[in-house]
């Protein structure tokens, strides 16, 4: 695992700079036996999904927050990747990020593009059909029907980034240094 991503940069420091050694104290001290076991049990969940997937049942992807090294958003091009890897066409893994996972959870307007349904989709300098990676290629987004081009984007998320550094996360430090409840 990486000591520091560049998508970290989205949440506060108090967040991330705990994992590196959270991951230690998890993955410390195994034995190249335990480490190929734990390559076994990664292969076996690839072929679980692949299974399910062929069975019939419904994927959706969503990845988890709150979860060490997974910045929300963000981790979920590495899930589409998963969803590939595990057997899935980039079309499946792309339905079970959108519009799988909104019947999943019993949202009906949202994930799909047609008219009626909610308005939030990205829109990508390359074909994810063709390269799953090409996810991440994002040109612009359209939230609630407003199209956000390019260099709006750029400059939301470098305003996340001072966010994240800034006096508020500070004095989220501060607070869970001293102990002290929210």
């Amino acid at each position: 695992m990486p000591s520091r991503a560049e998508e970290w940069k989205y949440l506060p420091a108090w967040q991330t700079e705990s994992w590196p050694e959270q991951l230690a104290a998890l993955t410390g001290g195994r034995t190249p036996q335990q480490e190929r076991q734990i390559r076994r049990i990664f292969a076996h969940r690839l072929r679980l999904v692949s299974e399910l997937h062929g069975a019939g049942v419904r994927l959706a992807a969503g990845t988890d927050t709150g979860t060490g090294y997974l910045v929300p958003g963000f981790a979920l091009h590495d899930e589409l990747a998963l969803l590939v890897a595990a057997g899935l066409t980039p079309a499946e893994a792309l339905r079970a990020a959108t519009r799988d996972a909104a019947r999943t959870l019993g949202l009906p307007a949202v994930g799909t593009v047609a008219r009626g349904q909610a308005a939030d989709l990205l829109v990508l300098d390359a074909a994810p059909l063709r390269d799953i990676h090409n996810t991440r290629r994002i040109h612009g987004v359209v939230v609630d029907g407003r199209w956000i081009p390019p260099e709006e984007r750029r400059r939301l998320l470098a305003a996340s980034c001072s966010w994240s550094s800034g006096p508020a996360s500070a004095a989220t430090t501060r607070r869970l240094s001293s102990n002290e409840t929210a």
